[in-house]
């Protein structure tokens, strides 16, 4: 099973999870737990600046095309082979009002590609306002 999640969320402690960044950039802070690789592909280059997410989703998707499914589901299984559950992360908390984020993007895409929900994994941790 593959989750999204944000670099903060502390669940990601409990070693339970292969971390997997699909953000631009990376945490310039100790999270607490391995970052065990990244998957270029999936991370938003050149559309960073793109607020609106109804803007957004149409470009991405078109990015995501050209990587397909077929490659996309290659790189996850990598990071499978480990016996952990994949978390896709980046920074963005989309618990907040009125939030949206590519890897959430994304993981609308991939239901519609192969039916398979990619979850957010729970995060209990405060909102930071």
């Amino acid at each position: 099973m593959i989750y999204t999640s944000r670099f903060s969320n502390p669940e990601l402690k409990s070693g339970n999870y292969a971390a997997v960044r699909v953000s631009v950039g990376s945490p310039r802070w100790k999270v607490g737990y391995d970052i065990v690789g990244a998957i270029k592909d999936l991370m938003p280059a050149g559309l960073r600046h793109i607020e609106d997410v109804n803007d957004f989703r149409p470009r991405y998707y078109e990015q995501l095309e050209r990587v397909g499914v077929d490659r996309i589901s290659e790189q996850i299984a990598k990071f499978e082979l480990s016996g952990k559950l994949v978390v896709l992360l980046c920074f963005c908390d989309i618990r907040k009002p009125d939030w949206w984020c590519h890897r959430r993007v994304f993981a609308d895409w991939w239901q519609e590609k192969t039916g398979e929900i990619i979850e957010e994994l729970i995060d209990m941790s405060p909102i930071k306002k």
